[in-house]
């Protein structure tokens, strides 16, 4: 039986988190497991977060580098999970609306092909009062439809140039990608999927999964 995990980085997030946390617990397939790693809030965010439910773990970085920080913590999130029994994790930033079929879509997607290693899906965008804003995260950071099926001098110079994966529109499976370990300066999204790619084990999804708060 596949175990997922609901996986949130969160920093005084407590402003900007009840609609995130609803959505996450309103799925049509619950995640079994719900995890976040938070940096040091001061304000109410763990215990919004606990009362959801939440395992909750202070951030263990010592960077001070934002990107890496980041990137860390998502990390640390991901140990925690798959400590956990984590099959697949979702990740989830602390602003954004996650659809109602997220987790289930996303692990039928990753469960459709035990080789794929990492899900990046769509996203609507939204403002900071969740309304509306034309476009989404595809359309924002285009990716060709072709990609998967170009061959490696053709896939990796657009890749290397250009993000291929929003992290709060995706899911991986960490025992597929083979090093999800993140080297300084990389924000975890990135380097998940161009680790990814360079297995062959990346989907790029057009269904739109959260609301993406700009």
């Amino acid at each position: 039986m596949t175990r997922v995990a609901a996986l949130l980085v969160t920093h005084n997030s407590s402003h900007v988190i009840a609609p995130t946390l609803a959505s996450v617990l309103q799925q049509s397939h619950a995640p079994d497991l719900l995890i976040a790693i938070d940096d040091n809030s001061t304000d109410g965010t763990l215990n919004d977060l606990r009362e959801s439910g939440f395992i909750t773990m202070q951030s263990t970085s010592t960077s001070l580098v934002p990107e890496t920080r980041i990137a860390q913590n998502f990390v640390q999130g991901v140990r925690v999970a798959v400590a956990h029994g984590a099959d697949i994790v979702v990740l989830g930033d602390h602003d954004d609306v996650w659809h109602l079929n997220r987790v289930e879509h996303q692990a039928k997607v990753l469960d459709s092909q035990k080789s794929i290693a990492m899900v990046a899906s769509d996203g609507f965008l939204i403002d900071e009062f969740g309304a509306a804003v034309p476009g989404t995260l595809r359309q924002t950071f285009p990716v060709p439809s072709d990609l998967m099926t170009l061959p490696p001098r053709k896939q990796w110079p657009f890749a290397l140039r250009h993000s291929l994966a929003t992290g709060g529109a995706s899911a991986i499976r960490p025992s597929t990608l083979t090093d999800w370990s993140v080297p300084p300066g990389w924000l975890h999204d990135r380097w998940w999927s161009l680790e990814a790619l360079r297995h062959g084990a990346l989907t790029i999804d057009t269904t739109p999964v959260i609301d993406y708060n700009l």
